[in-house]
C-alpha cells in the first residue's frame, strides 16, 4: 500500500513541478507526519527534491526510468494476468496496436508462437520485442516522452492513416463514468483517439485500481470501447454500467 502511494506521490510532484505538504496531505488523505515521512523517503532516493514547505520535481533520465519501473511493479500480478488475457485474443497474422503503459507493454511477453505485426509508440514494448523474431514492429515517430517511456507525435492522424489495425489494446490512467477514458498526458490523447477510430476491434486493458478514477484529459467516452480486460475486482456500480451499455468484461 505504501509502495503504491509513494509512486503516486512521486508522479503527482513530477506532474506539477512543485507541491506543498498541505496539497499532498489533502490529495492523498494522509496525516502530515506521514507526508513528511514519504517525502523524506522519496528525497533520499533522489526521486524528488525536498524544499521549504513542500517538494519539487527532479528532472533526470534515471529518475524517469525509475518511475516507469516503479509503475511496472505496482499491481504486477494483476497487470501480468491482464496482459496474458489480452494476448490470448491475438491471432496469427494479426496487426495490433500496443498503447503506452506498463500493462500494454507486458502483452509482448505472451505473444510467442504467433507471427504478429505490432504498431506502437511504447518504447518498453519495442524493447521487449527486440529478441522475438516472430514479431515485426513499426514504431511511431516523434518526441520521446521519458515520463511515459513512449513517443508523442503532433501529426498522429497522418501516421496512422497508412496502417490497417486488426486489434488495438488501449490504456488509460483512469476510467470513470463521469470522466470517461482519460489520460494525464495531453500529448498522448490525439493518437489514442485516432487508433480507436482506425482499429477493427478495440480493447481497454486496465487494472481495477484505475476503474472509478478520473484523470486529466478525456480521450473517449466510457462506452466507446466495448471490451474491457481487467483483473475482475470491479465495484457493483461499474458492473451495472457495463451490463447496461453492453460492455463485455474479460
Amino acid at each position: 500500500m505504501r509502495k503504491e502511494r509513494l509512486v503516486q506521490i512521486e508522479e503527482y510532484i513530477s506532474g506539477n513541478g512543485f507541491v506543498t505538504m498541505e496539497q499532498i496531505m489533502d490529495k492523498f488523505d494522509i496525516a502530515m507526519p506521514t507526508v513528511r515521512k514519504d517525502i523524506s523517503e522519496l528525497a533520499s532516493q533522489g526521486l524528488i527534491e525536498k524544499v521549504y514547505g513542500g517538494a519539487k520535481a527532479v528532472v533526470a533520465p534515471s529518475k524517469n526510468m525509475h518511475m516507469f519501473k516503479n509503475r511496472r511493479g505496482v499491481h504486477m500480478e494483476a497487470k501480468n494476468a491482464i496482459a496474458s488475457k489480452a494476448a490470448e485474443l491475438v491471432d496469427d497474422g494479426d496487426v495490433i496496436y500496443i498503447d503506452s503503459g506498463t500493462t500494454a507493454a507486458a502483452i509482448i511477453e505472451y505473444l510467442t508462437g504467433r507471427h504478429v505485426t505490432v504498431i506502437t509508440s511504447n518504447m518498453a514494448a519495442v524493447m521487449a520485442s527486440a529478441e522475438m523474431n516472430n514479431i515485426d514492429v513499426y514504431v511511431l515517430g516523434g518526441k520521446f516522452n521519458r515520463d511515459t517511456m513512449s513517443v508523442d507525435h503532433a501529426d498522429s492522424e497522418a501516421i496512422m492513416k497508412e496502417f490497417n489495425v486488426d486489434k488495438a489494446f488501449m490504456a488509460a490512467t483512469g476510467y470513470s463514468i463521469e470522466g470517461g477514458l482519460a489520460q494525464d498526458s495531453p500529448t498522448e490523447c490525439d493518437i489514442k483517439k485516432h487508433v480507436i477510430r482506425k482499429a477493427t476491434d478495440t480493447f481497454l486493458i486496465i487494472d481495477s485500481s484505475k476503474i472509478g478514477k478520473k484523470a486529466l484529459i478525456r480521450y473517449a467516452e466510457p462506452d466507446a470501447i466495448k471490451t474491457i480486460i481487467t483483473d475482475g475486482q470491479v465495484d457493483r456500480k461499474y458492473k451495472d454500467y457495463f451490463k447496461k451499455n453492453s460492455i463485455n468484461v474479460i
